[in-house]
């Protein structure tokens, strides 16, 4: 395809198989407006994979799509972008709480915006491990808070 991506587009990467027929989704509402074939499975810069080569969509493919078609959406498109953001808040704030090292944190606080950042060595797979761990947390000590308020703990 020839088309150049649109200002805001999607990109996912075959991490599995070369692009071919079949191989991505193709919805009439959202097709494919670029496709780069890498001529091996390639390390993806900036990533920890490699892939046989990136798709291009003016809109965001669904969760449901990226899993059957087992495609890596880019750490640069808006959707993670946003995602990643909202898991550096939640993760910078609970490495505060707990007191992690500087050396063990995956974000630093930026004083001048009031937020954290994510460090440049972390990988979107790495914050959203840490992010589980920050919810499963949340999520016991609320239940834990709930048996309390309700006397049935000692």
């Amino acid at each position: 395809m020839t088309e150049l991506p649109p200002q805001e587009s999607y990109k996912y990467y075959s991490t599995q198989r070369p692009i071919g027929p079949g191989t991505c989704p193709s919805e009439p509402f959202n097709k494919p407006v670029h496709i780069e074939f890498y001529e091996d499975r390639e390390p993806v810069q900036g990533e920890t994979f490699r892939a046989w080569g990136e798709i291009i969509y003016s809109q965001p493919l669904t969760e449901e799509e990226i899993r059957q078609y087992e495609l890596k959406p880019s750490r640069h498109n808006k959707d993670m972008r946003e995602w990643m953001e909202r898991q550096t808040q939640a993760v910078g704030k609970w490495e505060k709480a707990k007191r992690v090292p500087e050396s063990k944190r995956f974000t630093w606080y930026y004083s001048d915006f009031g937020c954290y950042a994510l460090k440049e060595f972390v990988m979107p797979e790495q914050l959203s491990e840490r992010a589980r761990i920050v919810e499963r947390q949340e999520a016991a000590r609320s239940q834990k808070a709930q048996k309390k308020k309700r006397g049935l703990d000692r």
